[in-house]
């Protein structure tokens, strides 16, 4: 019986190990690059995947950050969402697909930022549907050419 409990208890211990260990970060690819504000002025949007981005037609986004005010980015910067941000927002989109649905609250962290190098920092975010996703991202640059207005 002794030995049967404490086979019982390594299993459980080996699956709730592989649990944790396997467990990934959801968006393990991520660019950034100039983009629009809603009404047309200049934005900086890091675009997040679980699949690799090239800076083209093919990528399959599934986050996206959208900074409209609070610009030019700098290091050490950190915005907060909830009801009352004006600094952008954040959209998951499964699969790439539409319909997207938006953050409702959550942090960005930019620990690094050179326009025309990339970014790196942290995400939290949370969504109705989605839940929260968290991680560390590493943005390499899109040098994409768009014309706002």
């Amino acid at each position: 019986m002794r030995e049967r409990v404490m086979g019982a208890l390594l299993m459980l211990r080996l699956v709730a190990g592989c649990g944790v260990l396997g467990e990934k970060e959801p968006f393990l690819y991520a660019t950034i690059s100039n983009s629009c504000a809603p009404w047309d002025g200049p934005a900086i949007d890091p675009h997040f995947s679980s699949t690799p981005l090239k800076c083209g037609k093919g990528d399959v986004i599934e986050l996206t950050v959208s900074f409209w005010r609070e610009l030019p980015l700098h290091d050490d910067q950190t915005f907060v969402l909830d009801a009352k941000s004006k600094w952008g927002g954040a959209s998951y989109c499964r699969g790439g697909e539409q319909p997207c649905e938006r953050a409702t609250v959550g942090t960005i962290h930019i620990e690094k930022f050179g326009r025309g190098k990339g970014a790196e920092g942290t995400y939290e975010l949370e969504f109705p549907k989605k839940g929260r996703v968290s991680g560390r991202f590493h943005a390499e640059w899109c040098q994409i050419r768009i014309m706002c207005g």
